[in-house]
């Protein structure tokens, strides 16, 4: 009897560590597939990106070049050269305040057209300056900085400099400069003066743009990339907005043409490209919101794990209905067997769950831990305290089932996200609810939510309900978060002594005697 014992516990582990090895496997082929969905999709939303940037990069350039033009219209005029020209002799003569009077009426008049008329922005107008940098005639308003003159004249090249992003108190302005030579004079002839402009990327000039993206999930920045890793932000299409320096915008900017993932401008998760503006130090960055781009691939991955979760169950269901038809020795193999098979699938659950939200299989494995400590604690039984154990461990997978950005959410949820979590774990428990472990599993964590919420349990709660939800509650109270610092444990049982609906005195006192361990 003792030999046919042993050989049925040995059939029992072999085949418990058969049925593992191919669940292992099935679940690595399925995480392979899901890494490679992901991996086409960031690449195909790249090739996007960068097909969404041509229509708005034309529009910069485009805004780059009319400033540009603007400018050199001015400096090209014979009336404003000849005026420079005799501003600079020693005594004033009645044409040259003719022709000043002339050059005053003339940059006031595009002050209200062209491309640096008055848009109620208080940085932007247009200047004309002497050869000694003084303002001879300016739009209305309209007082270019003495810094701004010196860094644009430092930049100059072939007679232009800019665009020159500055801020100031209406946001950032875009400076450019042109030299003034004198009428007929060769371009290596000292400049008589010179002629600067300042423009904003005010509201107007995005909502131009048209581009591909133009949704509430999508928005294009401009950076300007300074000396070393310094960037500003010029604008962006997301209004009311501001920038902060670990931004992905700011990312994609010190590697363009890169994919990268991270927050944008509002602190949501985005997928970030960024294309280089030609001729200058400027980058477009499109952005897209993570949770629009990659709605798809997660559906798929999410439905890819619960088949996998299905075709796990379905196994060990199959598994443990073969060992109820055999001797009392081999059902008690089977049952070892079964529970270090649901250990198994219980950490290839918790793995999956910590793809989609990081810590939390930890967090499991850990109330996992405690939860079996209490049950030990408190007298049960070898098999009770598995089942303790493995309804810990279980307790967060319904987590599979709710979208990546309601797990990574700041902040508490709305009532139609929180019933997105309270769909997950219904779907789990009807998943679970097929399962043939003894004693089942599914009335200790319903129960266990139920308790969670605060709402009336179903029926009577059995004491590992309640052994798990302590376990849960100390394991998050002991847990650092970002908004707090670790409970001691003298303080987590302050806590769940005065928690809602009471805790079993027994359950506190075991788990006050293991913390005080």
């Amino acid at each position: 009897m003792r030999s046919f014992a042993i050989g049925a516990r040995r059939r029992g582990i072999l085949l418990g560590v058969g049925v593992f090895i191919a669940a292992m496997a099935l679940v690595a082929a399925a995480f392979r597939l899901a890494n490679n969905e992901r991996s086409f999709e960031l690449n195909r939303w790249a090739v996007r990106l960068h097909a969404a940037s041509t229509q708005p990069l034309g529009m910069v350039n485009g805004w780059l070049n009319e400033s540009r033009a603007a400018l050199r219209a001015v400096a090209v005029n014979p009336t404003v050269q000849i005026a420079l020209s005799q501003a600079a002799a020693p005594q004033a003569t009645p044409e040259s305040e003719a022709q000043e009077a002339f050059l005053e009426s003339y940059i006031a008049s595009l002050g209200s057209r062209g491309a640096f008329a008055a848009q109620g922005h208080a940085g932007a107008g247009l200047a004309v300056l002497d050869a000694r940098r003084h303002v001879v005639a300016a739009t209305f308003g309209y007082r270019p900085s003495p810094q701004l003159i010196a860094t644009l004249i430092a930049q100059m090249r072939d007679g232009s400099a800019g665009p020159l992003p500055s801020s100031g108190k209406e946001g950032a302005s875009i400076g450019f400069l042109v030299s003034i030579r004198p009428i007929q004079g060769a371009m290596s002839a000292p400049a008589v003066g010179y002629v600067i402009g300042e423009r904003a990327l005010d509201r107007a000039f995005w909502a131009a743009g048209g581009s591909l993206l133009a949704s509430d999930h999508g928005h294009e920045s401009l950076v300007a990339r300074g000396p070393g890793d310094a960037e500003q932000l010029i604008g962006t299409s997301l209004t009311g907005k501001t920038a902060f320096a670990q931004s992905g915008e700011f990312l994609a900017a010190r590697a363009p043409s890169q994919l990268q993932r991270a927050p944008d401008l509002s602190g949501r998760d985005a997928l970030h490209l960024g294309v280089p503006v030609r001729g200058t130090n400027w980058v477009l960055v499109e952005t897209v919101r993570a949770s629009s781009a990659l709605a798809g691939v997660e559906d798929r991955i999410r439905n890819l794990l619960t088949i996998l979760l299905l075709s796990l169950l379905a196994i060990i269901l199959g598994v443990l209905l073969l060992w109820r038809h055999t001797t009392a020795v081999q059902q008690a193999a089977a049952r070892e067997a079964g529970v270090a098979l649901y250990r198994g699938v219980a950490e290839v659950l918790l793995q999956a769950i910590d793809q989609r939200d990081p810590g939390a299989a930890e967090h499991s494995r850990r109330v996992a831990a405690l939860s079996r400590r209490i049950a030990l604690r408190m007298g049960a039984s070898a098999a009770e305290a598995d089942t303790a154990e493995l309804a810990g461990a279980l307790m967060n997978v319904g987590k599979l089932f709710v979208p990546v950005n309601l797990l990574t959410k700041a902040g508490d949820l709305e009532d139609a996200e929180a019933s997105q979590f309270a769909e997950g774990s219904a779907r789990w428990l009807d998943i679970l609810g097929h399962s043939p472990f003894d004693p089942p599993l599914e009335p200790i964590l319903r129960n266990a939510y139920r308790l969670g919420r605060g709402e009336p349990v179903d029926g009577a709660a059995s004491r590992n309900t309640y052994i798990i939800v302590a376990a849960n509650k100390a394991v998050a109270l002991m847990s650092p978060r970002a908004y707090r610092m670790a409970h001691s444990p003298n303080e987590t049982m302050n806590i769940l002594s005065k928690s809602a609906p009471p805790m079993p005195p027994a359950v506190l006192a075991a788990l006050a005697t293991l913390l005080a361990e």
